[in-house]
């Protein structure tokens, strides 16, 4: 069949319209992504640290254990992550396990909180080992104080440990850290685990510090109180990676949460 004139001009025409609503949808939806891709967290380089952090936030933190080594406690201190946003916080691990203690511990305490950072001390759980146990061993290493950040859980693997009894110890855990300090616990995972294992009633008190480093977003969780968005930081004259953190919420929260 052949078309005559007026007809192929009216399908052409309709293809070309077709081809621009097209590309219109296309790029329409790329710009959507864009303003919305960090959920309004507004990510933004830092020459500091030389990675992408959170700038709508200004509370930010850093967390640290042996495997750091000596910390520049001087240039961490004076370090302006954007503008006049610094470090304020600092989460510095002490036990692992029955028995093990970080051997920078006390040092790194001590450095802290002389440089005016708010410090909270973090157990790294093994799942094999007695929940009972692990937390007699961080409360004979960690004497808190007022002002201080409450006691951290920091549960990162399974260890092929039944999800139910892993849900149960690390409770009886958060619970023994409780009456012993009187102050709810901060629990301490990755997405994968919060969602396989915590996401649920039962954990919903206590405060929620989650690792998510995929994208520029976070799980919505009423409980959800820090951030950690990087493990790839870097500080001036030091070739190691930092985990930087933010906490999510202002400085009236974060006052809350502190050890009274």
């Amino acid at each position: 069949m052949v078309l005559n004139p007026t007809t192929l001009k009216k399908r052409t025409q309709l293809i070309v319209s077709l081809f621009i609503v097209l590309i219109f949808c296309w790029v329409l939806f790329f710009i959507l992504n864009a303003l919305t891709k960090d959920e309004g967290h507004q990510f933004s380089y830092s020459d500091a640290v030389q990675i992408e952090v959170p700038q709508k936030h200004l509370i930010h933190g850093i967390d640290v254990s042996h495997h750091n080594g000596n910390v520049p406690w001087n240039h961490l201190s004076e370090l302006d992550l954007f503008d006049t946003v610094s470090l304020k916080f600092v989460f510095i691990k002490a036990t692992e396990g029955r028995s093990l203690q970080d051997p920078n511990f006390e040092v790194n305490w001590q450095k802290a909180k002389q440089k005016g950072l708010i410090a909270g001390a973090y157990h790294f759980y093994i799942p094999t080992r007695d929940p009972i146990q692990q937390a007699k061993n961080f409360c004979k290493m960690v004497q808190l104080e007022e002002g201080d950040l409450p006691p951290v859980c920091d549960i990162e693997v399974t260890n092929q440990v039944n999800h139910q009894k892993l849900r149960k110890d690390i409770k009886a855990f958060l619970d023994y850290l409780s009456e012993h300090y009187h102050t709810k616990p901060i629990l301490y995972t990755n997405v994968r685990m919060y969602s396989d294992l915590f996401k649920n009633e039962e954990f919903t008190d206590f405060p929620l510090w989650l690792a998510s480093y995929e994208s520029n977003t976070i799980v919505e969780a009423d409980n959800l109180r820090f951030w950690q968005y990087s493990k790839q930081g870097k500080l001036e004259g030091n070739s190691k990676s930092w985990d930087y953190n933010v906490f999510l919420g202002d400085h009236s929260d974060f006052a809350s949460m502190l050890i009274k």
